[in-house]
């Protein structure tokens, strides 16, 4: 077996691994985007809280106040979410783009590899 064939054997491997890598950083992303849209919505939904100008009367008031205290709650519950994710998020992009490029690296090298191969030898 040609080193270039060996060569290219641990490409596809590398490809195989680089696909699993990628599909679970993918499924992850999805995840931490969905965590941080929720976060968005409860900073939205307690901004327009805040943001009312209505006269309430002070039973509406007091309603209005423990709703806002329940969105900031939810709103630091999902920010810690996010945060508790981010690492984990980090070291999924970093070993997606590792593994993506130790299959590129392996490409190029079979690449060169089977193109000397084929070179005439003087």
């Amino acid at each position: 077996m040609q080193e270039s064939d060996k060569l290219a054997q641990l490409e596809r491997i590398a490809r195989i691994k680089a696909e699993q890598e990628l599909k679970r950083f993918a499924a992850f992303s999805l995840h931490m985007t969905q965590a941080q849209n929720r976060a968005a919505a409860m900073r939205t939904a307690l901004d327009q809280s805040y943001r009312s100008s209505a006269p309430l009367s002070v039973a509406e008031a007091r309603i209005a106040n423990a709703q806002a205290g329940r969105s900031a709650r939810d709103l630091r519950q999902a920010e810690a979410e996010v945060a508790r994710m981010l690492p984990r998020f980090d070291a999924a992009r970093r070993d997606a783009a590792r593994e993506f490029g130790r299959a590129e690296v392996l490409l190029s090298l079979s690449a060169a590899r089977r193109a000397d191969e084929k070179a005439p030898r003087y």
